[in-house]
Parts: structure tokens; C-alpha cells; sequence
């Protein structure tokens, strides 16, 4: 089994000063629909919603946001997809990065179950077969080299940032900060920072996806409160007493008042980079719990509206990949 990361006692941090202030970054886990709620199947997915994308493209550029959208295999194998997604790239409207998901992605050599969906869990020689087979196909059919990496279900290991730095892939954004996936089978991120580290210098960068604490505890560490954390009784009376609340900037399942506090937070602790993150079939109604109806979809446009208003009120400007990748690789 491939070791999950260690949190590493003295992480180096990414000098950000050169940013010139707080910058925000939308990565989109561009993937197949599949019922979250059944057992992993290598065949039970579909990719219809990649159509409704646009809608979200064409509003990221009204608000001159660049978005990154992480591919993994079914959807790097559409031909909707491929001229879509492929064309804003070429424009400079987009990034194009890279998701594994283990049990779609060939060589077909594992068991498919819960704790074969973390790549952390495979033998580092099959991580390394599917993830070469993916960076192929997004780089022959998009015809774009991807320079950011997100592990499906945030699973990366020990092994995985050798392989991405062999395929030439400069930035991690698999850390899922703040969260704990071991009683899954997968990494514990609890105590991971926010702030962009370096996992390899000046080759590969962890950027992490934003999850602050917010409430009158959040400043004695929330390492004390790990325990009490594990529980969703214990956080949901936490959270309604104010103590303490865990929010991840993301539009699903995390209302826009809530989010809002969220920015706030990160920018009292200096969050450099405000990595905000979901699921693209939640572009398209049906697909997830988050957007189950057209209302919900429109409260997911709302939301964020409202989150871009809220940054640029603060002067948190967007930054893409292609960005970070010349501010910090040359």
C-alpha cells in the first residue's frame, strides 16, 4: 500500500510577496457523473453535463477569472470536452490540469472498492501507469501540456510527487486542508497549512484548497478540538454555539453567508491564495446533492456572484495557473 503524506513539521513556505497581495483561484474537479451514494463502478458514469459548463465559463470571464479545470479520463476521452474545454485553453480563457480517478482510469489491474479509489492506496508502479496513461491523453487530445495535478477523492501519497514531477506537472492541489479521510482508507489533512509550500524546491508546489475554522476557539489551534471535530453531533453544536466551524470554499453545501465569513478568515490569517473548489457535474442539475433542481442551480450562480463581489470589495484579485506557473517556475 502507498503511504499517504506526512504532515512535514517545518514546511517551506512559497514566498507570495511577489503577488502583491491576497489572489483567488477557481479549480474544477472535471469529472464524469456517477451516483455518490453506490459502490465505485468502472462503467456506471456518464458526461453529459460537460455542455453546461459553458454557462459557467462565460461567467468567469465576466469577471475576468480564469478557472482550471482538472481533468480525469471519461471526460478527457469526450469529444464535447475536447472542443470546448480544449478551445478556452488555447484562448488563454482557462487552464487545463490533470484529476485521477483510479477505478475509470486504465491500466485496469486493481480491485475496484473504497480504498482502491485513493491512488495513495495502490502500488506506486500502477499510480504511476494510470496517471501516465491520463497525462498522454489529456496532452494528445487537447493538444496542452497541464502543469496542475488534483488527486480524485484528494488521494495523494508518498509516491506522487515523484510522478508528477517525472511528467513534468509543477503544482499539487490534492491537500484538502483541515479535513481527515483515514477512517475512509484515505489521507489525513487535518493538519496540513493553507498556505502554498514547497513539496520538491522550484519544481513542485502544494498549492491547498482553502477550509478555514472560524469562532471564539479558532485561534487556540484546532488540533485541540480534533476529536471533538470527528464527530458531526459535536461539530454541528460547535458550530450552532459559535465555538467553532469548519468552512470550505466551495459553493456546495457551504451557503454564501458562510463562505463569505470563510473569505474573511483567510484573509485575517494571510492566506495568500484562495483556492476555491467543486465537482462539474453540479453544473448541471441531477447530477449531485449540491444541484438536485433548476432552483438550485441558480442559487449555485448566486452564490457565486455574490462570492466575486465579496473579493473584489476586498481586493483579492483572480490568478491562473498559467500565473502562478511564471511567477514562481519562470
Amino acid at each position: 500500500m502507498n503511504a499517504v503524506p506526512k504532515v512535514m513539521a517545518h514546511p517551506q513556505f512559497v514566498d507570495t510577496n511577489k503577488l502583491g497581495g491576497p489572489r483567488f483561484l477557481i479549480t474544477v474537479d472535471t469529472e464524469e457523473e456517477f451516483d455518490w451514494d453506490a459502490p465505485f463502478s468502472r462503467s456506471a458514469h456518464g458526461t453529459e453535463h460537460v455542455v453546461a459548463i459553458s454557462r459557467f465559463q462565460q461567467m468567469c470571464e465576466s469577471h475576468r477569472v480564469k478557472p482550471a479545470y482538472l481533468i480525469d479520463y471519461p471526460v478527457a476521452n469526450d469529444p464535447r470536452a475536447i472542443e470546448l474545454l480544449g478551445g478556452y485553453a488555447h484562448d488563454g480563457r482557462a487552464d487545463i490540469g490533470v484529476q485521477l480517478h483510479p477505478w475509470v482510469n486504465p491500466p485496469f489491474d486493481e480491485i475496484v472498492n473504497r480504498d482502491n479509489s485513493y491512488a495513495c492506496n495502490l502500488e506506486p508502479a500502477l499510480e504511476r501507469q494510470k496517471l501516465s496513461v491520463l497525462h498522454e491523453t489529456i496532452t494528445e487530445n487537447f493538444r496542452i501540456k497541464p502543469d496542475i495535478y488534483r488527486a480524485g477523492r484528494y488521494g495523494a501519497g508518498d509516491a506522487t510527487a515523484d510522478i508528477l514531477r517525472e511528467l513534468g506537472i509543477c503544482i499539487d492541489t490534492s491537500v484538502r486542508s483541515h479535513f481527515d479521510y483515514s477512517s475512509q482508507g484515505g489521507p489525513d489533512y487535518f493538519d496540513y497549512p493553507l498556505s502554498p509550500y514547497w513539496i520538491q524546491r522550484s519544481e513542485l508546489m502544494e498549492l491547498p484548497i482553502t477550509t478555514v475554522f472560524r469562532g471564539i476557539l479558532r485561534k487556540m489551534g484546532v488540533s485541540v478540538f480534533r476529536d471533538m471535530l470527528s464527530s458531526k453531533t459535536s461539530r454541528s453544536i460547535m458550530a450552532r454555539t459559535g465555538m467553532l466551524e469548519r468552512i470550505a470554499l466551495t459553493p456546495e453545501g457551504i451557503p454564501l453567508t458562510k463562505a463569505i465569513e470563510g473569505i474573511d478568515c483567510a484573509l485575517q490569517d494571510g492566506v495568500p491564495i484562495l483556492n476555491f473548489s467543486f465537482h462539474s457535474p453540479s453544473l448541471q442539475p441531477g447530477h449531485t446533492n449540491y444541484v438536485r433542481n433548476e432552483a438550485d442551480l441558480e442559487i449555485f450562480y448566486q452564490w457565486w456572484n455574490g462570492i466575486f463581489a465579496h473579493l473584489d470589495k476586498n481586493g483579492v484579485a483572480p490568478i491562473s495557473v498559467r500565473e502562478i506557473k511564471e511567477a514562481f517556475f519562470g
